[in-house]
């Protein structure tokens, strides 16, 4: 039995859904771009083989130098990131297949990926933390260790909040009415 055509209206959910994802995935594509050429014109000024060559007398941990050599690659990729962003919320308002394959991906990723910046960032306040020691500067480590707890602290509250939040969205979308809508009509699998 052939699937059954997407449906051209739908659901106020998928439509509202859709239409403030297109709104964020526009401003977030113009904003990385804006970043990409930023990279392409600030990094070109800057002598890297100072730098590279000033942090190799440095403790400074692997991933920390390979974020920093990769920069523009960087940028690159999240512009990518936003541009495939965007096309998939244009899919999902159209009510295409591929569109809410890519927005359920999305949400997914983008949920776990909340709980790997956690990480990343509590590495960073690791290294701050286990650089040298300095004299006259015990309050400022004090407060640093405050810093640390806070951050973490509102990280992993926004880390789930968004998590729920973008559960709830996938379980709207993988509701057997909406999955009608683009053409689909068992069960995810």
């Amino acid at each position: 039995m052939a699937p059954a055509p997407a449906s051209t209206t739908g659901s106020a959910f998928v439509t509202v859904t859709a239409k403030v994802s297109i709104a964020i995935g526009i401003f977030a594509t113009l904003y990385a771009a804006v970043q990409v050429i930023a990279a392409l014109i600030l990094l070109g000024q800057v002598d890297s083989d100072a730098v590279l060559g000033f942090l190799a007398t440095q403790s400074v941990p692997g991933p920390v130098l390979w974020v920093l050599t990769h920069l523009t690659t960087i940028a690159v990729v999240f512009l990518a990131v936003c541009a495939a962003f965007l096309a998939v919320s244009v899919g999902l308002l159209r009510r295409r297949a591929w569109g809410w394959w890519g927005f359920v991906l999305f949400m997914v990723v983008g949920a776990a990926l909340n709980f790997v910046g956690i990480a990343a960032i509590d590495g960073t306040f690791a290294w701050i933390q286990a650089l040298p020691r300095q004299p006259g500067l015990e309050q400022m480590q004090a407060e640093l260790v405050a810093l640390r707890l806070l951050t973490l602290a509102t990280l992993w509250v926004s880390a789930l909040v968004f998590a729920v939040l973008h559960a709830l969205v996938v379980w709207q979308l993988c509701r057997p009415g909406v999955r009608a809508e683009f053409g689909m009509l068992g069960s995810p699998r």
